[in-house]
């Protein structure tokens, strides 16, 4: 048995769990930022939920299948886009947070 076999599987797990924390760690800041006004904390509102689907997935998914090897990576292409495309929609949404008058 390869003692490699799996180990791409479960760094690719353990980087999308990096990449939810490091989302959520950043959502966090900006609904404390938010000081309580409901508009401006909908942006890290969002990215909280977002962080904690990732991280549910990612971690049940490596759990199902365990080391099962790349056919079993935890996220596809589409999940990569995904992601992309929420983390560039995110920061555009918290520099107007960030920037916004009196902010």
């Amino acid at each position: 048995m390869n003692i490699e076999n799996g180990r791409q599987s479960e760094r690719t797990t353990m980087a999308w769990q990096r990449t939810a924390l490091g989302l959520g760690g950043v959502s966090a800041l900006l609904v404390h930022d938010a000081g309580g006004d409901l508009m401006a904390s909908t942006p890290g509102a969002a990215g909280l939920l977002a962080a904690l689907v990732v991280l549910v997935h990612a971690d049940t998914h490596h759990h199902r299948h365990g080391f099962a090897g790349p056919e079993h990576a935890p996220m596809g292409i589409r999940a990569v886009r995904v992601m992309a495309a929420l983390t560039v929609l995110l920061s555009v949404l918290a520099a107007f947070v960030v920037l916004r008058p009196g902010g």
